[in-house]
């Protein structure tokens, strides 16, 4: 889109005072370039389905690396969890934030698993929470998480979390 301004206003340019077209579209050419080098380097909307099918597709001990470098790349300090209620946790700036993550095949996670994450919030002080998913929310899990300290992750979510699990290097130069 910012390119096709970028040819109107060049094209309006010219037509009105020649030697600033370029100067008039060049914001937007600049604006047209950063959009596209974003969506080479992201994941677009096709493959958000595929990514979630990847993750989902995955042994357990990977999907669990995967989250938790997903949280070292944010500055988080990821520590396997003993308790049933949560998988992970997590520390940043002296707050402690409770993970459940569920790449269940199934497509909705309810209610229950949010409660007993909530429970352990609770029972060891934590700040936070956040379930991670593979899948969709049931309305009773949606309807539970309002109000309380729990994030729901899922859908683009997950994917903008985890970043592409497939992207290639870009080499500049090479050997």
């Amino acid at each position: 889109m910012s390119a096709l301004v970028a040819a109107v206003l060049f094209g309006m340019g010219e037509l009105v005072y020649p030697p600033i077209a370029p100067f008039v579209a060049l914001p937007f050419i600049g604006i047209a370039g950063y959009a596209g080098f974003l969506q080479l380097r992201g994941s677009g909307h096709r493959d958000v389905g595929q990514q979630l099918a990847a993750l989902r597709d995955m042994s357990w001990e990977n999907f669990s690396l995967v989250i938790g470098e997903a949280y070292r790349r944010q500055g988080y300090q990821v520590e396997e969890a003993q308790d049933k209620a949560f998988d992970f946790q997590l520390t940043k700036n002296g707050r402690r934030t409770l993970l459940l993550c569920r790449r269940w095949k199934v497509n909705q996670v309810g209610a229950g698993p949010l409660r007993e994450l909530n429970d352990a919030i609770s029972r060891t002080d934590a700040y936070n929470g956040v379930c991670v998913a593979t899948g969709e929310y049931s309305a009773n899990a949606l309807a539970y998480a309002q109000g309380q300290p729990v994030t729901l992750l899922a859908g683009r979510d997950v994917v903008d979390l985890v970043g592409r699990l497939d992207k290639p290097r870009l080499r500049w130069f090479s050997r």
